[in-house]
């Protein structure tokens, strides 16, 4: 195994023992354990597949798909009202960004580059990612 390889996978080893992401599963498996929630996230797919299907046909019934969209909107607040789907989209978002931190750094490190949007400096070596 090369050393790029080996510090892949070490680098996923790490990610997989962090924080963010034994929260997010522990969250993930929280919320699919949750009966109302599993109830509420099959039937918004239900509605999805159908405003899909009814907008695939060649005359799609309009006030059909409001109609979906409606019913899919009102389960989608309901979920996320949930305590078990919203720990579970928070977690989501704190994985979300330490992958964007790591990718930021792997960037910065290849390129010399910073997006400069994510608030950093510019200066690759002002970054604790990168050292």
């Amino acid at each position: 195994m090369s050393q790029v390889q080996e510090c892949a996978k070490a680098l996923a080893e790490a990610i997989v023992a962090s924080e963010e992401y034994r929260n997010m599963q522990l969250c993930e498996e929280a919320a699919t354990q949750d009966p109302a929630a599993a109830e509420a996230m099959s039937r918004y797919m239900e509605l999805r597949t159908a405003v899909n299907q009814e907008m695939g046909k060649s005359e799609p019934d309009a006030q059909l798909i409001a109609q979906y969209g409606q019913q899919r909107d009102e389960i989608q607040q309901s979920l996320n009202e949930m305590p078990t789907v919203a720990a579970m989209t928070d977690s989501r978002e704190k994985f979300s960004a330490l992958m964007n931190q790591v990718n930021q750094i792997l960037e910065c490190i290849i390129t010399g580059e910073v997006e400069q949007s994510g608030g950093c400096s510019g200066n690759c070596s002002a970054c604790s990612g990168c050292h």
